[in-house]
């Protein structure tokens, strides 16, 4: 699976420190096994990045601009829905577990700021497929992943899915 969209990085607060983003964009490729009972899982590997709006550090704006880029891997099981609602779209939810890498950069003419974390991650997955040609479908995504103790992205994404095989 290929995808691709916008991702909400929500602002960070940590003891005087508070950083604001603005709406970035995630890429990502998967590769995974479907199973019976609509059961399928996936490994997949993630990049997000946003732009750095405002830092705030120590009580003063000190930097803006920069960004906050996470690159995740991540083990994601999925659960095609059964739906007798709609003949052709199938809902699916999911949820993964992983590791993020994770890299804030700004600068200005009075600081710069660089710093690294590295942190296990999760997420929550919903969204619905439609069949487009063949074993191909096009996908509709909501992500919830939560990067370290601070980090919350919100992502809504296309993607395109090809099944190997038939079925």
């Amino acid at each position: 699976k290929l995808l691709g969209g916008v991702n909400f990085l929500k602002d960070t607060r940590h003891n005087e420190n508070n950083f604001t983003y603005k709406a970035g964009y995630i890429l990502a490729a998967s590769l995974g096994y479907n199973w019976r009972y609509g059961l399928s899982l996936e490994g997949e590997y993630a990049y997000r990045r946003n732009e750095i709006s405002r830092i705030h550090l120590f009580g003063g704006d000190h930097a803006h601009g920069g960004h906050f880029q996470t690159s995740s891997f991540m083990a994601n099981l999925l659960w095609n829905v059964p739906s007798c609602v709609f003949e052709d779209i199938q809902p699916f939810i999911g949820a993964g577990i992983g590791y993020d890498f994770q890299k804030a950069h700004s600068t200005n003419s009075r600081i710069r700021f660089n710093q690294k974390w590295n942190h296990f991650a999760w997420q929550l997955i919903a969204g619905i497929a439609y069949p487009i040609y063949c074993n191909t479908n096009l996908t509709l995504e909501y992500k919830f992943h939560q990067g370290g103790c601070h980090f919350y992205n919100h992502t809504i994404g296309v993607g395109l899915v090809y099944n190997f095989g038939v079925k």
